[in-house]
């Protein structure tokens, strides 16, 4: 640590340390003493180190706390997608069905089977012209799509049996098989009338997709992923990344493992909400002698000890950090709605939002000039941080 100058310090005469008469001016190590140019030596001394080295260190010191604290929890990432409707859903998998039908059977030289489609079309539009529809009006709906799908199902199974697959595309092939899965779920929820059933398809060009409840205030149901991240050290990494919902506090012994993998020690403190605070999380946490901070299991006390309420409200506002970084990831790098039309794209998405999170936080850390280039899907991107690039002169 360098030590700073200050126009206050004593002089070294000024001390009276029971020499006696050794520190007189006619002393020999106080003559030499005085010719020895003290101030140019310190500012020789102080130019060796960087003020910036320092300036680094107190931001990590700040940021970074000396122990290892993880900090997790999981979050949604919507897709931008049309709000499924279940008789809308089977009218765009009728269309489906009558283009493949009528695609294989020019291709195949028969004559074409009567869909009924005219009737379908206007049953359709009728129901569509009036949007303040009853449950009565909808269910209606739903079962004459089911009739028009299973007729329409019947002739594809028999163009099929007779080679109609080779007029077909890839494309159509795939939606077939959506479709097949789109009917069955939808005429379990007709005949048991419930709207839930697992792997539940809410789009036909996007069936990965299914219902995350949520419980959040905004929306009741989120249509996308659902990522389970953590902080370490500041950096934040994706733990697991599902289309599915799943129970995060599963995860936490895979995290801790990550942890290990990562530093080659577990953490020494973990932050999260009463979610992961379950009876195996404390057993696991206890035996590898890691802290897991917060309120214990149970009825809260009528009476809680000062002390042990302040321990849980600082646990607590340390845990925001990483509610905080979700905000950042979805207010500022656009992870509240993903435009996205495949799976692999918006893992793409992902990743990068993670990736420019922490590299905000290294500028942050360093402020010193920075320039990244990357190259994506054939284009190239520079980011510059704090770069002086030079312009041409305009002329005269």
């Amino acid at each position: 640590m360098v030590y700073r100058h200050t126009d206050v310090q004593l002089s070294f005469e000024s001390f009276d340390c029971g020499l006696g008469t050794s520190l007189s001016p006619d002393n020999e190590w106080v003559k030499l003493a005085s010719l020895i140019p003290w101030q140019k030596l310190d500012e020789a001394y102080q130019s060796v180190f960087n003020k910036s080295a320092d300036e680094v260190r107190e931001k990590l010191e700040a940021i970074v706390p000396g122990a290892h604290v993880l900090i997790t929890d999981a979050t949604a990432v919507p897709i931008k997608i049309q709000f499924p409707q279940d008789a809308s859903l089977l009218n765009k998998a009728r269309l489906n069905l009558e283009e493949m039908v009528f695609k294989m059977a020019q291709g195949l030289q028969v004559a074409i089977p009567r869909t009924y489609k005219r009737l379908a079309k206007a049953t359709w539009t009728e129901y569509s012209r009036h949007p303040g529809r009853q449950a009565k009006a909808r269910r209606k709906q739903i079962k004459a799509q089911l009739q028009y799908i299973r007729r329409d199902l019947r002739y594809v199974d028999e163009l099929l049996s007779q080679g109609g697959e080779a007029h077909l595309t890839e494309w159509q092939i795939n939606r077939l098989a959506v479709v097949r899965k789109v009917y069955d779920q939808q005429k379990y929820m007709y005949d048991n009338k419930t709207h839930s059933v697992p792997d539940r398809i809410v789009s036909l060009s996007q069936p990965y997709i299914h219902p995350i409840v949520r419980g959040k205030a905004k929306a009741r149901v989120e249509f996308g992923a659902k990522i389970d991240c953590s902080i370490l050290d500041g950096v934040i990494d994706v733990e697991r990344f599902d289309f599915e919902s799943f129970n995060e506090s599963t995860d936490l012994a895979a995290t801790l493992d990550h942890c290990w993998d990562t530093l080659g020690q577990y953490p020494d403190e973990v932050l999260a909400d009463t979610l992961y605070r379950t009876r195996a999380n404390i057993a696991l946490c206890k035996e590898l002698g890691i802290k897991l901070s917060g309120p214990k299991l149970g009825r809260r006390p009528k009476h809680v000890d000062a002390k042990q309420r302040k321990l849980d409200t600082d646990a607590e506002n340390r845990r925001g950090a990483i509610e905080r970084k979700f905000a950042f990831l979805k207010g500022s790098l656009g992870l509240d709605l993903v435009n996205t039309r495949t799976a692999e794209s918006l893992v793409v998405e992902v990743d990068s939002a993670i990736v420019l999170a922490n590299l905000m936080l290294l500028l942050g850390i360093f402020s010193i000039p920075i320039s990244v280039i990357t190259h994506r899907a054939g284009k190239t991107y520079q980011i510059n941080y704090k770069v002086i690039t030079e312009r041409p002169k305009s002329a005269a």
